[in-house]
């Protein structure tokens, strides 16, 4: 599939979060709860009732002015109560956690820990569920020994503000200016937009995907710093971008991981018995039939003759085995037994090897064809995911109107359902490394910008695409990326020299495990 960057808000970027999971060893629940209270006041005309309600009036004065930092006796705040909840206004007004001096309230840490949870799912979360887990639950489910993938992501939450309140110090005192309100108002209405699709109401989806105190006001200065903070970081990425010359030089040193090779492989299995000596169906104490478990001595005989199978199989390998291309070690899966041979450097087209491969009981077979720098270009496109949506139905309407690229991005702010909304559903350095065969071959058929094309995935995705144009060899964009990524954690480890964060409510828990482990 393509892979393209998810958030829980259409357009917001996560520019932190992956530098926090690097930062991180695995170290680290929370939920968050949301009560309200309310009191009515029994008035009656007399004298003494009277005097209550002026006190009243006289507290919620004084309360106002304090912002509330302590807990008071409903009693005395029965009108403010009314109006509200106090542990909703306390939890929005209140320091759920400092940084660097800075108070951090809860709706503000919910939706970074909404990010971080989002951006880690979108980059593992497949994986997990491959090995089982139930992601929906994750938060709950444990990272550690002594720590909840909520605590894991607390930590997350914990260094994107880290990152973005440095990010946000620098910009003021370069007098950076950047107007979020364009990006801003889209958000709001990809978030309409998709609380409507989802048939919920647009604050019941706000706090679905932020929290039980997100509400669009209260989260405004927030997305606001964060637009504001990703473009200023945007702009400092396009002021280190690597230089032609400084990515072959990169390259020079690290061939080894960025060179494609050819190759052919067979396997040959070695034949284990599956039955008793005497032939007969290996069964449990019920008398259940079950699977034979050879005894070593039958493995060894079994592996011997397989060994000589594979010899002969040697011979003919580089006609009679699968062939594999355009193999590279940042992009495909190479068994390690024979990492060592394919990507030595004096290897040779004809070289053959057999290894033996004790954990499934074969041996491998390859023979070594040839090793170069993939220079086909990548393919920048812009591209409508849905899985609601016919990719043709979505093709036709764009083909009915103008049928331009403007048509197109229109088309993507319509039905596009991967938040690809504020660039156009643009995807740049497209490779078919990991994607639908179709759409592969269809790519490398020699297109022409303003191509399209058109496939529905059954049980998953399905893809509108519109050919922009050629882009950049594959290993220039990923060496790219890498020394990119290095050198904005550089800076950003340049602006954050020392950072505290205080937790004097203890709502997280990896930083009391941290404290005492290192006690």
């Amino acid at each position: 599939m393509i892979s393209k960057c998810k958030v829980p808000c259409k357009g917001t970027k996560d520019i932190h979060t992956e530098r926090g999971m690097k930062r991180m060893s695995k170290k680290n629940n929370r939920t968050v709860t949301e009560a309200t209270e309310s009191a009515k006041i029994q008035t009656k005309y007399d004298k003494k009732m009277q005097r209550r309600k002026e006190a009243e009036k006289r507290a919620k004065k004084e309360a106002l002015k304090s912002k509330i930092t302590g807990i008071v006796v409903v009693g005395l705040l029965a009108a403010f109560v009314l109006s509200f909840p106090i542990r909703s206004y306390l939890a929005v007004n209140t320091e759920y956690i400092k940084v660097d001096g800075v108070k951090i309230n809860q709706v503000e840490f919910d939706y970074n820990y909404a990010l971080a949870k989002a951006s880690y799912l979108n980059s593992y979360g497949s994986y997990l569920s491959m090995y089982g887990m139930d992601v929906s639950t994750i938060d709950t489910q444990m990272y550690s020994d002594e720590l909840t993938f909520g605590d894991y992501f607390d930590q997350l939450a914990v260094q994107k503000i880290i990152d973005t309140k440095a990010l946000k110090a620098q910009a003021d005192a370069e007098n950076f200016q950047y107007d979020t309100t364009e990006e801003y108002e889209t958000i709001l209405a990809d978030m309409k937009a998709a609380a409507e699709a989802e048939g919920t109401s647009y604050k019941e989806y706000i706090k679905t995907v932020y929290g039980p105190l997100a509400t669009e006001s209260r989260l405004e200065d927030v997305l606001k710093e964060t637009l504001y903070t990703a473009a200023f970081y945007n702009a400092k990425s396009e002021e280190l971008m690597p230089s032609a010359e400084e990515i072959t030089a990169y390259y020079e040193e690290h061939k080894n991981e960025y060179d494609s090779i050819d190759y052919h492989m067979s396997i040959v299995e070695a034949k284990l018995p599956t039955t008793n000596p005497d032939g007969t169906t290996p069964k449990d104490e019920a008398g259940n039939e079950v699977a034979y478990k050879p005894t070593e001595e039958e493995i060894k005989a079994a592996m011997e003759v397989a060994k000589k199978e594979a010899e002969q199989a040697e011979k003919t390998v580089a006609k009679d085995g699968e062939a594999y291309t355009n193999i590279n070690q940042q992009t495909s899966y190479v068994n390690s037994l024979l990492t060592d041979f394919l990507f030595d450097e004096s290897r040779k087209a004809g070289d053959t090897y057999v290894a033996e491969d004790t954990a499934y009981n074969r041996y491998l077979v390859v023979s070594f064809d040839g090793r170069y720098r993939n220079e086909a270009p990548t393919a920048d496109a812009r591209v409508i995911m849905t899985k609601t949506m016919l990719s043709e139905t979505i093709l036709e309407e764009w083909k009915a109107g103008e049928a331009t690229e403007e048509s197109f991005i229109q088309l993507v702010e319509k039905y596009d359902e991967a938040g690809a909304s504020t660039t156009g559903g643009l995807v740049t350095g497209l490779t078919t490394t990991y994607m639908p065969k179709e759409m592969a071959e269809w790519l490398s058929a020699g297109r022409k910008p303003g191509d399209t094309f058109a496939l529905d995935v059954p049980g998953d995705t399905n893809y509108v695409l519109y050919y922009v144009g050629e882009n950049d060899a594959e290993w220039m964009i990923q060496i790219r990326q890498v020394l990119l990524s290095e050198a904005m954690n550089g800076y950003l480890d340049g602006l954050i020299t020392e950072s505290k964060v205080e937790d004097p409510k203890g709502n997280l828990k990896y930083l009391q495990v941290e404290e005492n482990t290192t006690e």
